[in-house]
Order: structure tokens, then C-alpha cells, then sequence
């Protein structure tokens, strides 16, 4: 296991501990920089769809505290806890109900190659998602899913 896989274990495990919102999730950890300062990105999420900076704050301040006192980085180290964004792409099954009728484009895997669809996510079970594109009903399982991101419609 590499040496930031074990870091981003850890922390995860911490940031669990941290999180006091039933409905706050973690949806994923990065961990960027070199051994000397580390940057820690905690993205959260709310199955109400969105977590607020009260919220983070509040988390933030718990999972500082563990880290520290756990000794997980040996000298400074910068921490920072928000929703993941737009830009970032779904990790857990309950983004996917959270964006329920939002435009999405997915990259799936297929036979040859991977290819990209977009159209609205319009069901979400424990082991697919349905897309609704221009034309058809596309449904696509999450094992064959490579990256999903929400795209912004004005």
C-alpha cells in the first residue's frame, strides 16, 4: 500500500470520527504536497444536498484536533474540509441520488474502448443509474461507470 493510500486511510477513519451530522458523508480525501507540508483536501457531502460552512467549519476544527493528536503528520500540515464541486466528479451512490434529475456526462467502459454519455440521471439503485439522453433510456451499471461529473445548465 502506498504511502499515501495508508495517510488518506488514516485520516478517512479520523474524519469519520469527526463527522456528527447524520445525514454529512465523506465522499473523498486528497492528500497533496511533499512529507515537509502537506495539503489535506476532506470533501463532504449531505444527502440534503449540500453542506454548509458552519458544518465544515465544525468538522474541520474536530478533525484538526484528531490528526494532531494521532501524530499523523510530524510537522505542519495545511487542512481544508468542503463539499466537493461541481468540477469534481461523483465517488459515492448517494451523490447520485442527491443529483437525481441533473444533466450529467458519464464515461463508462466499453468493449472496445470507453465512451462518454450524457443526458439527466433519472434513477439511481444500489447497482445502476438510469440516463435519460436525447433519444433513449440509457441504464448503466456502476461497475461499468469510469467517471461521472454534473454539468451545469443555465
Amino acid at each position: 500500500m502506498a504511502f499515501k493510500d495508508q495517510l488518506s486511510e488514516q485520516i478517512s477513519a479520523l474524519a469519520s470520527e469527526s463527522i456528527q451530522y447524520p445525514e454529512v458523508f465523506l465522499v473523498d480525501i486528497e492528500i497533496k504536497g511533499d512529507s515537509r507540508n502537506p495539503l489535506v483536501w476532506v470533501y463532504l457531502e449531505s444527502e440534503k444536498g449540500g453542506i454548509n460552512l458552519d458544518e465544515c467549519a465544525e468538522i474541520s476544527r474536530k478533525l484538526q484536533f484528531l490528526i494532531e493528536a494521532h501524530e499523523i503528520f510530524k510537522g505542519n500540515f495545511t487542512l481544508n474540509v468542503s463539499s466537493p464541486g461541481l468540477d469534481r466528479p461523483l465517488k459515492d451512490l448517494r451523490q447520485y441520488k442527491i443529483n437525481r434529475n441533473r444533466h450529467a456526462r458519464i464515461r463508462v467502459k466499453s468493449d472496445e474502448k470507453a465512451k462518454t454519455i450524457e443526458g439527466i440521471i433519472k434513477e439511481v439503485s444500489d447497482s445502476e443509474v438510469t440516463l435519460e439522453t436525447k433519444n433513449e433510456n440509457v441504464v448503466l451499471p456502476f461497475d461499468k461507470i469510469i467517471e461521472t461529473k454534473i454539468i451545469p445548465v443555465v
